[in-house]
């Protein structure tokens, strides 16, 4: 658990050295994520609270402060047929962000491998534009009807890197996460990090469900800092690690994406499968009972 944590901060650097000098057209994320045990979630939310959320607290001379923030969303994820998004780690969703059961966003996001090791992605955004002409080929299409016109042919585009095409894609699952988050700021009220819990319910039965974490720097402080702040903030985010990992050792590390994540747990479940073909087994029962009843009506 150390090893994998340590790692983090190199991973970190790298990632701000490529947000800057890359020619992406998205924006780069570091998205190094730890699973956790169900049973240890509030426990583990209470010890970040009590340590972190903090009107005043400091690090190596550092005053900082760190305020809660809670947020709802409800994710529709994408996926063609053959699951090849999946497949390839690639999420697309429509997602609706809730703070105060008030919407507060709706945006369709794309999220791209970009290392390896899948702690690096690529995500492009695109803002909510519901096509209104009727006589529009994709007006009916799940995901083509909220883009307009060159945002199509943006996604088209993305796509093609993958030999994917969005005319071929259909609705996949769709996620409910509440997210717990912790952000911590200098005294001058600049974010320097974040600390991320999400808490994902599969929103159709049997509702699997799943918490991970994340730990982040913030990417636009790091850039813009002196080599001696990011010293700073890294030891920071070590800290915050090393404090994790010693008091929750059952942390572990899974860069799996959350739509991967949870396909995965509704693929293998046997409840999953009976809810998902429950059509063709009334179908099946009705063809029985009424040969049976033929049966006994006219045979014997």
């Amino acid at each position: 658990m150390n090893k994998a944590l340590s790692i983090f901060s190199l991973v970190c650097s790298l990632y701000f050295q490529i947000s800057v000098t890359s020619g992406q057209s998205g924006r780069l994320e570091s998205e190094y994520k730890l699973d956790i045990p169900l049973s240890e979630v509030s426990a583990l939310w209470s010890f970040i609270k009590s340590n972190y959320a903090l009107e005043h607290f400091t690090f190596n001379d550092m005053n900082l402060r760190g305020q809660e923030s809670v947020e709802l969303f409800i994710d529709q994820y994408f996926d063609e047929p053959n699951l090849s998004f999946a497949e390839a780690e690639i999420s697309l969703r429509y997602r609706k962000r809730f703070k105060d059961d008030i919407l507060l966003k709706e945006l369709v996001q794309l999220k791209t491998p970009y290392s390896k090791d899948k702690v690096i992605r690529n995500e492009i955004k695109f803002d909510v534009d519901r096509k209104k002409n009727f006589d529009d080929l994709f007006i009916r299409h799940p995901l083509l009807r909220l883009l307009n016109g060159s945002d199509t042919e943006r996604m088209r585009y993305h796509l093609a890197d993958f030999g994917l095409r969005p005319e071929e894609i259909q609705e996949s699952v769709k996620l409910k996460q509440r997210r717990s988050r912790i952000y911590i700021s200098d005294n001058k009220g600049e974010s320097i990090a974040t600390i991320t819990l999400d808490e994902v319910n599969h929103n159709s039965f049997p509702f699997q469900e799943y918490a991970e974490l994340e730990l982040e720097l913030n990417e636009i402080k790091f850039t813009e800092a002196s080599d001696e702040e990011r010293i700073l903030m890294t030891e920071l985010n070590d800290n915050i690690k090393t404090n994790l990992s010693k008091n929750f050792p059952n942390l572990s590390v899974d860069q799996r994406s959350k739509y991967r994540k949870m396909k995965a747990m509704v693929d293998e479940s046997f409840l999953s499968k009976v809810y998902n073909n429950m059509m063709w087994i009334c179908f099946g029962c009705i063809v029985c009972f009424s040969s049976l009843f033929f049966i006994k009506d006219h045979l014997l």
